[in-house]
């Protein structure tokens, strides 16, 4: 139980002082710049991140989440099992199909393998 209470305390104190920066922060930003304009920079600047860059990888995350299931579903992916083994075994000890999954994490940035991670067929190959 004591060591809960210093926890909390220790939560309470870095909690204190993340505010506190955030107040100094934009406290300044808001002298320096005018709270108008700081206001309306902030929320110009998360409009074009949203629209332009999270919109755009979440698109991305789909279609090569689709394309994977695809690729299970029509036999691509027992294709590169086949193609890639004699080169995946070897070096990486892994099955050929890991180089698909390499594929999809470093064009969707890791979310599209979770849908083949749960595909059965797909997690046939590591076992």
């Amino acid at each position: 139980m004591a060591k809960n209470g210093k926890k909390s305390k220790s939560l309470i104190a870095s909690g204190i002082w993340c505010v506190v920066a955030v107040v100094v922060l934009f406290g300044y930003l808001g002298m320096v710049m005018g709270v108008p304009n700081m206001l309306n920079t902030i929320m110009k600047t998360a409009h074009d991140l949203l629209l332009n860059t999270v919109l755009y990888l979440m698109s991305i995350c789909v279609i090569t989440g689709a394309m994977g299931r695809v690729f299970v579903e029509f036999g691509v992916v027992a294709l590169l099992e086949r193609t890639l083994r004699p080169l995946m075994r070897p070096i990486f000890n892994l099955p050929g199909v890991t180089s698909l999954g390499a594929v999809m994490t470093f064009l969707s940035d890791n979310p599209a393998i979770i849908s083949l991670a749960k595909d059965k067929r797909f997690a046939s190959y590591f076992k």
